[in-house]
C-alpha cells in the first residue's frame, strides 16, 4: 500500500495504552470524536479505516461511507496485524490533544 494512495484514518482512543505503533503517515482520530470532525478528512482520497485489533473500525467506515466518503475499507486485524506482518510502523506517544485530520494544503 503507498501511503500517498491512501488516506489511513486510525481511530483508537487518544490515551493509547495497549500499543504505540502507527501505520507511517497515518491520521489519529479517535471514534468518540469522528461525528464532530469528518469533514476534516479529506473527500478526494481513498480511506482505509483501522485501529489497534479491528473493534471500532468497521464502525468509522460504515459513519464515513455514510456521510458520502470513499471507503476503501478496514485493515483486516488492524495494526496489531499490521505490525505482526513487519510493515512499517512508527512510534507515538499517547496525548490528550486532537491533532489535524489532514495536511494543510500548498498555494
Amino acid at each position: 500500500m503507498k501511503e500517498k494512495d491512501f488516506y489511513i484514518l486510525d481511530v483508537r482512543p487518544l490515551d493509547f495504552k495497549l500499543n504505540s505503533s502507527f501505520i507511517k503517515g497515518s491520521f489519529l482520530c479517535p471514534l468518540v470524536y469522528l461525528a464532530d470532525r469528518y469533514k476534516e478528512i479529506p473527500k478526494d482520497r481513498q480511506i482505509v479505516v483501522t485501529d489497534w485489533a479491528m473493534k471500532q473500525s468497521p464502525t468509522a467506515a460504515k459513519y464515513l461511507a455514510i456521510k458520502g466518503y470513499p471507503i476503501s475499507g478496514v485493515l483486516k486485524g488492524g495494526i496489531e496485524r499490521w505490525e505482526s506482518e513487519k510493515l512499517p510502523v512508527e512510534q507515538r506517544e499517547a496525548t490528550k490533544k486532537l491533532l489535524p485530520l489532514s495536511f494543510p494544503e500548498n498555494k
